[in-house]
């Protein structure tokens, strides 16, 4: 959400990024009603310009599958989905502290170094002929995906106050209460298509779990059983170049003044996991090879009848790959740098770069991005343009707006405009208020000037 995740106002919208965020504020107290953010992106599958697809969604059509191609190139294919929907949350800001609390559900994908013939495969079937007879091979393959509750804490505190420098802290901490998960490593694979019923596997390293809901009459309910628990923290900190108070007190009404000079912030978000160790099961196949027959017949339509296809076929009896009844995917973790240089009391820029945590293979994988954003920003207005390099290779621009208690934005004006073949789409909003300080008559409009120049605010944390 660059649009508004730096912002001076984004409050609980913007914490997620640098926990830091929520000391000093220039409000007193903010209460989100809802917020959502749904981003989608990959380098494969593409939606073609002009296929007026929220036109005809509004309508209750579908897109022609005409208009639906794919990007047949030699490099590995990746995507990534990410998506949360906030609850009514809350948040307490002063000069020398700040905390909040919020509950959401989440839920998050990723898919990389998928190899290009076997993403053709899942895409046209294996009757796609000009792919038979040819052997192929790939590796370093990973897919994780899961969705989740969650219930946070976050605080901070001011670290450094001097004419100059202006330093704070922030710490969330989450309970995450896990509902579904898969997961899929393939070390390597060596095979060939011989015809669109025979699937020649040569050798196969790979491993795979899941803790979901299965096919049945208790699947809607078993999706939204607890299957796992865990926790994750994020931490930051911010550092303030030139802190002005005055422009931070709801009760000077002078001539307006740049909040700082610069602001920059360092974070490392979601370091975490679930531990999913109810009604879960994971698979290891070691150097297995088959001949598959009919596999241009072949239907998954669960959990369960998958897993016994898969240990039949390689092994010839079932659950001959089953190891464990649990396992640990982490959430999406990352470090990141963010860079807001105020060029007046309204015109700020901002530079963020969020790089991704290898910190385990059973992960879902965070995309890296740098963004750059030029935003207007007032007490009740705000338009934000940000452009952003999405995970090296995915050129996007979008745009933002608050205005009173709404926010609304996209990263990813392009699917809006169908001028461009579509990758991915993104949006979000944000329904919250925000409530400043009165100001105390007996101070006088611009309040009063202590020693050392800084102007007084109408209460003791401003």
């Amino acid at each position: 959400m660059w649009g508004i995740s730096n912002s001076n106002y984004a409050g609980t919208m913007g914490h997620e990024l640098n926990p830091a965020s929520i000391v000093a504020a220039p409000f007193k107290w903010e209460i989100l009603f809802l917020s959502a953010d749904v981003s989608l992106m990959n380098n494969y599958m593409y939606l073609k310009r002009n296929s007026r697809a929220i036109r005809m969604g509004v309508r209750g059509e579908s897109v022609n599958d005409e208009r639906i191609s794919d990007r047949y190139t030699s490099s590995d294919k990746k995507a990534f989905g990410y998506g949360y929907l906030k609850l009514p949350s809350v948040m307490y800001s002063s000069k020398n502290w700040g905390v909040g609390f919020h509950i959401s559900t989440k839920v998050g994908l990723s898919a990389t170094g998928v190899p290009y013939h076997l993403a053709k495969f899942m895409k046209e079937g294996f009757d796609y002929t000009p792919q038979h007879k040819i052997n192929y091979s790939g590796g370093n393959s990973d897919l994780a995906a899961m969705n989740w509750h969650e219930a946070g804490i976050t605080g901070g505190m001011l670290i450094r106050d001097d004419k100059t420098n202006f330093i704070t802290a922030g710490i969330t901490v989450n309970y995450l209460y896990g509902l579904n998960s898969v997961y899929m490593l393939i070390d390597d694979i060596n095979y060939t298509v011989q015809s669109d019923s025979l699937w020649q596997i040569y050798v196969a390293n790979m491993e795979y779990g899941h803790a979901s809901a299965d096919a049945g009459d208790n699947a809607a309910s078993d999706a939204l059983s607890k299957k796992g628990a865990g926790f994750s923290t994020s931490v930051g900190v911010q550092f303030y170049r030139n802190r002005n108070d005055a422009a931070y007190n709801p009760c000077f009404h002078g001539k307006a003044t740049k909040k700082y000079d610069y602001k920059i912030g360092v974070s490392l978000i979601d370091i975490g996991k679930i531990n999913w160790n109810r009604n879960a099961q994971k698979y290891v196949f070691v150097n297995v090879s088959t001949d598959w027959y009919g596999i241009d017949t072949l239907k998954l339509n669960s959990f369960s009848g998958s897993d016994s296809t898969f240990n039949t076929q390689f092994y010839g009896i079932q659950n001959a790959g089953l190891v464990a009844n649990s396992y640990s995917i982490f959430t999406p973790a990352a470090a990141a740098v963010q860079f807001d240089y105020a060029y007046s009391p309204t015109i700020y820029f901002n530079v963020s770069v969020i790089q991704r945590l290898p910190i385990s293979n059973y992960i879902i994988k965070r995309p890296n991005q740098i963004s750059v954003t030029a935003r207007y920003e007032t007490k009740n207005f705000e338009i934000a343009i940000p452009y952003s390099l999405y995970d090296y290779y995915r050129n996007r621009l979008g745009l933002a707006i608050r205005y009173g208690v709404l926010t609304i934005g996209t990263d990813m004006l392009g699917p809006f405009t169908g001028l461009f073949n579509t990758y991915g789409a993104d949006i979000y909003f944000g329904i919250k208020w925000q409530i400043a300080d009165s100001c105390d008559k007996k101070q006088g409009r611009k309040g009063s000037k202590p020693k050392g120049g800084r102007t007084q605010g109408c209460f003791n944390d401003f």
